[in-house]
C-alpha cells in the first residue's frame, strides 16, 4: 500500500510503499448441522445444469427510513452457464448474511431441479459458503477467474444505475 504519514519527530512527513497491515483474511466455512436437511440433500436427484454463483455489492447508496445511514446492498446471484439465463438475483438487506442467503438459494435450486453437475464460483468466500452443500450432493465445485453470465448481468445493471 502507499502511505503518507507524520514522522516520529512530528516535524516531517514520511511517504512510500509498505506492506498491507494484515497478511491474511480468516473466514469460516458455512456448516450445516441439520441432519434432516443433509439427508434430504444426499437423496436429491441429479441434473445436468452447470451453475454460476456469486455475491456482488452493488456499489450504490440506498436510502431507507429503517436505517440510520444509506445502505450499500448486496445481491445473491445464480445463473445457468449453459443457457446464459439468470436464475436468481436476490437483493439483500444490510443485516442479512449473504453467504447464508446464497446457500439457501442453491439448496432451493437442488430441491426444485436436482443437484447440478457443477457450480462455478469466482472467489474463496463464496466457495467456502457452498462447499459443504456441494460435497454432500456430489457436485463439482470449481473456482474460476470469470463468471461470464453473471458479469454480463452486472454490466447490464450498471447501465441502469
Amino acid at each position: 500500500m502507499y502511505y503518507f504519514e507524520f514522522g516520529e519527530d512530528k516535524k516531517s512527513w514520511n511517504f512510500g510503499a509498505k506492506p498491507l497491515p494484515f497478511s491474511s483474511f480468516q473466514f469460516g466455512n458455512l456448516i450445516i448441522t441439520d441432519e434432516e436437511l443433509m439427508a434430504d440433500l444426499r437423496k436429491a436427484s441429479k441434473c445436468n445444469a452447470v451453475l454460476e454463483a456469486d455475491i456482488a455489492i452493488l456499489g450504490v447508496s440506498v436510502n431507507d427510513k429503517k436505517y440510520k445511514r444509506p445502505a450499500n446492498p448486496a445481491t445473491c446471484m445464480i445463473a445457468d452457464a449453459k443457457s446464459g439465463m439468470m436464475l436468481k438475483c436476490e437483493l439483500q438487506q444490510p443485516e442479512d448474511d449473504t453467504i447464508v442467503s446464497l446457500a439457501e438459494e442453491l439448496i432451493g435450486f437442488i430441491f426444485q431441479y436436482g443437484a447440478p453437475k457443477e457450480v462455478r464460483v469466482s472467489n474463496i468466500l463464496v466457495e467456502a459458503g457452498v462447499q459443504q452443500i456441494c460435497q454432500i450432493c456430489g457436485i463439482k465445485l470449481r473456482r474460476v477467474k470469470k463468471l461470464p453470465i453473471i458479469e454480463e448481468f452486472r454490466e447490464g445493471m450498471r447501465r441502469f444505475m
